[in-house]
């Protein structure tokens, strides 16, 4: 059975010990590169499943690695987890990693993530990419949801949004186009909803729920979160109408805001379901924004 593979990258010794035990006994395979240009090359070489990263490093820095990771296409969807021992720093790096991990590192703190972070039987991840919209899968969502809830534990003035879009007619779109005429339909939607995001924000298309995912990074302040939703409704329910102009479609969206309180993801998928059933039975007019105050009101 293949194991998942992290790439250590970190000068300190006594560090890449300590974290190599923990991601050994969490069932990984581990390597460690010293040198931040050699972790690069192997980077690209390996393309590792998880990467822990120090941001000292030398022929390298952790900033340069993380930036070129980022803008690569067939790299930027591999977990960056950086260690530091400036909690601030972070707030000043050109691109954000998934997690940042203080020093002295919380020994079950990383324990639970790299825990969380184990693939399935055999070792092997499943498409990040779904293969009909061309989004990000529900699987590869929920997991850079895990790392934005662990960071956001870390600086806890900060929250995060998810942005959730429905099309309360879809089985009348399933009969007008039938199941040749679904995958395009699917893709014309999705690439219309990238273009009315920020190129940083995480989409994802879940067939099951048959709803789009948005994970809203740095959520802004509560009137800028409703213009946002705003523009998004406004651009799909004119798609909508354009592709197929009979049936008047429309798009109903709303954004659920998590902050530090949230412990887990299992709680912010029961009150994301909870958002989406208030929108659906029309208790919230569309687009809505709950945050933690509405939500408990209908727990």
């Amino acid at each position: 059975m293949d194991k998942p593979f992290a790439l250590i990258v970190e000068d300190n010794r006594d560090i890449v010990a300590l974290f190599r035990h923990v991601l050994d006994l969490a069932g990984y395979h581990t390597e460690i590169v010293l040198d931040g240009k050699e972790a690069m090359e192997r980077i690209h070489m390996a393309h590792p499943d998880i990467v822990l990263l120090d941001l000292q490093l030398p022929g390298m820095t952790g900033v340069e690695i993380l930036r070129t990771m980022r803008s690569d296409e067939a790299l930027a969807t591999i977990p960056v987890v950086v260690i530091t021992a400036y909690p601030n720093y972070t707030d000043r790096l050109p691109v954000q990693p998934d997690l940042l991990l203080l020093k002295p590192v919380d020994i079950n703190q990383l324990r639970e993530l790299v825990q969380r972070l184990q693939v399935g039987k055999g070792g092997k991840r499943e498409p990040a990419i779904d293969p009909t919209s061309g989004l990000y899968s529900l699987t590869f969502f929920t997991e850079r949801l895990t790392f934005s809830l662990e960071r956001l534990k870390q600086v806890t003035l900060r929250r995060f949004g998810i942005l959730f879009a429905e099309v309360p007619q879809w089985q009348d779109i399933e009969k007008e186009l039938g199941d040749r005429g679904l995958p395009a339909f699917h893709k014309g939607l999705a690439d219309q909803l990238k273009s009315t995001v920020r190129p940083t924000d995480i989409l994802a298309w879940s067939s099951r729920d048959r709803c789009f995912f948005a994970l809203i990074e740095e959520l802004p302040l509560p009137e800028v979160t409703v213009k946002i939703a705003e523009r998004v409704q406004s651009g799909m329910t004119e798609h909508l109408r354009r592709r197929i102009p009979r049936l008047e479609l429309d798009a109903k969206l709303g954004v659920l805001v998590c902050d530090p309180e949230y412990r887990d993801i299992q709680r912010i998928f029961d009150d994301l379901e909870l958002s989406r059933s208030l929108l659906r039975t029309g208790v919230y007019p569309s687009p809505a924004v709950f945050d933690r105050k509405v939500i408990l009101t209908h727990r």
